[in-house]
């Protein structure tokens, strides 16, 4: 039976849908090898490709990018314990917990969703998971396109504010406090977003779909102790989470970095740091972006997704 804060939150969800001119299925996907169930929402035909989220947010996250895709098979993946997908159980306690779901994450929802191989979109704390299926698996992993900072890459220097909000004990505050459509604008200018926010160019749906996230599911809840792995409010990153140099030289599959100049998670000079160790990708900065460079032009990083994965 649905509850009513699912009620209310598809409610929010279909909204930003509908403003899109966007009509998607979902399915339960029982992941066998972690033992839970994630929702992954299904628009577009053609191949398959698996978007993954970044932290404290869910697949709709990446819906105005996909909305242009329609000659690209999007795959929305909620990861366990975000949007609507059931928590892990038991839930990541520690930096070697995470490094396993992350080994496993991708490889999981390819198997539930049968599918062989497929193309990743990733951003933030997703590209940990799209890095470390490319090393673990790299048959299931065709080719990767990241947009801004990737987690496994070094941090640059996050806002105390985003460091104490990512740790176990503020963050369970934080998941309980009101939030409304100023908490929404004001997290995302917090993020690189300002410019984007302020011209109007994040709709009113996106705001209030990603204010119902936080108010009516457990994904703040749900990621904080994954927060706490990641962050400190004195330290800007576990090292034992970076990709070493020797790990990025394994990874094979071709890789697109979409990297926003004004990213507070790390700049141009950690992003070239990051991605000169790849040996076969390449790394384009947009100026005036922050962490989210899809939702600062969607059309962009749409010409971004299709140069690379489909010409």
């Amino acid at each position: 039976m649905i509850g009513r804060r699912e009620t209310r939150y598809r409610a929010a969800e279909e909204d930003l849908w509908s403003s899109l001119g966007v009509t998607l299925s979902e399915r339960r996907v029982r992941l066998a090898g972690i033992g839970t169930e994630v929702r992954v929402q299904e628009l577009g035909a053609g191949q398959p490709v698996l978007f993954i989220h970044g932290a404290s947010t869910c697949g709709t996250s990446w819906a105005d990018l996909a909305a242009l895709l329609p000659d690209v098979h999007c795959l929305l993946l909620d990861r366990p314990g975000t949007g609507l997908s059931d928590p892990l159980d038991p839930p990541i306690r520690s930096v070697a917990d995470l490094a396993a779901l992350a080994d496993t994450l991708v490889v999981d929802v390819l198997d539930g969703l049968g599918v062989d191989s497929a193309d990743l979109v990733t951003t933030s704390f997703g590209g940990f998971f799209g890095f470390r299926a490319a090393l673990a698996a790299p048959d299931r992993v065709r080719r990767i396109v990241e947009f801004g900072w990737s987690a496994g890459a070094r941090l640059g220097r996050v806002p105390l504010a985003l460091r104490l909000g990512g740790t176990p004990p503020l963050g369970r505050l934080l998941s309980y406090l009101p939030t409304n459509d100023a908490t929404v604008r004001r997290l995302f200018r917090g993020i690189g977003l300002r410019e984007a926010v302020d011209a109007g160019r994040v709709s009113t749906e996106a705001i209030r779909a990603y204010g119902a996230l936080l108010r009516e599911t457990d994904t703040i809840r749900n990621e904080v102790e994954i927060g706490g792995c990641f962050l400190s409010p004195a330290r800007r990153g576990d090292p034992r989470l970076v990709l070493s140099e020797a790990d990025r030289g394994r990874i094979s599959a071709p890789v697109r970095f979409v990297w926003g100049e004004g990213d507070p998670f790390g700049g141009p000079e950690i992003g070239r740091e990051f991605a000169a160790a790849f040996p076969n990708a390449t790394l384009e900065f947009l100026p005036g972006v922050g962490h989210a460079p899809w939702m600062d032009d969607a059309e962009e990083a749409a010409r971004e997704v299709r140069a690379f994965l489909l010409d």
